[in-house]
């Protein structure tokens, strides 16, 4: 079992779970909503259970960056930071690449992660 952690920036605010309950209000009315988030919350369970296993659940990015694939939603996370997986950025993917900048952004929070663990 590994531990699942969800980045918060200076704020306190977390991307992951802002997009996460945004998309649990809108599947009380949308079924195609819940079938998203369903996905994604089972793919959270593989990813707590099982760790990084590759496709079609999780490939690696760049460096110590992940993805997390359900659908085409996009959880970007870092390896195992202090024995735990850090859930960084949210995107939905539309190209056959995943753009640079949402790579960049995950880098800058995870940055951001643990310069602030250091404090």
């Amino acid at each position: 079992m590994f531990q699942i952690e969800f980045y918060n920036d200076a704020q306190g605010n977390s991307p992951i779970e802002d997009f996460l309950d945004k998309l649990d209000k809108k599947a009380a009315t949308s079924k195609a909503n819940r079938v998203r988030l369903k996905k994604i919350y089972e793919y959270l369970d593989i990813l707590e259970k099982l760790g990084p296993i590759g496709e079609p659940y999780t490939k690696h990015l760049d460096g110590k960056i992940w993805e997390l694939r359900p659908y085409s939603d996009r959880i970007l996370f870092a390896g195992l930071i202090d024995g735990k997986f850090i859930l960084l950025h949210h995107f939905v993917k539309k190209t056959n690449k995943t753009p640079r900048r949402e790579i960049e952004k995950a880098l800058t929070n995870l940055e951001d992660y643990i310069q602030r663990a250091k404090e």
